[in-house]
């Protein structure tokens, strides 16, 4: 049985070893770069969404919904949005990700909405979803997809249902 070149010695890793020293010097030379702050990964806006399904009534299920959006630079965020109806948007996706539910169309003022977010800092608002119960199937898992001042951002859901007896 014959050896491979590569595996004698002094041969064929010439090249190889440098160039595997400079790789993993440069990984940890960013590692680090991250870790003390000379590099940032997060986003500037970052959304984080949390909710609770309510009880059902008739064939709604109310889906309490917290956002909390965070500037994480060190100026202040412009906000803006074309319309007041566009600063809070969701859409209900099943586990296929096909469509269930999204926020209902309603007449909206046609003024741009702006704001800002200081540096270092959030904002949280609240909404309640009223989610139709005749749109969901108890033998899959959803997610909503909420979009809060352009920023987006997803929330796994699981729905408790009334069976019939």
């Amino acid at each position: 049985m014959r050896i491979p070149d590569f595996l004698k010695p002094g041969r064929g890793l010439g090249a190889f070893s440098p160039m595997t020293l400079v790789l993993v010097f440069g990984i940890l030379a960013i590692g680090l770069a991250s870790e003390y702050g000379l590099v940032n990964f997060q986003d500037d806006l970052e959304l984080k969404v949390s909710g609770e399904v309510g009880a059902q009534s008739g064939d709604t299920i109310p889906l309490q919904v917290q956002v909390q959006l965070i500037n994480n630079t060190d100026n202040e965020m412009a906000l803006t949005a074309p319309t007041p109806c566009k600063v809070f948007k969701w859409v209900l996706v099943d586990s296929r990700r096909d469509f269930v539910q999204a926020k209902l169309d309603e007449a909206c003022p046609q003024v741009m909405m702006q704001g800002s977010l200081p540096a270092n800092s959030n904002t949280t608002e609240a909404f309640v979803l009223d989610i139709d119960a005749t749109r969901l199937r108890p033998d899959t898992s959803y997610e909503l997809r909420v979009s809060y001042w352009g920023t987006m951002g997803t929330l796994p859901v699981n729905f408790v249902f009334d069976l019939p007896q």
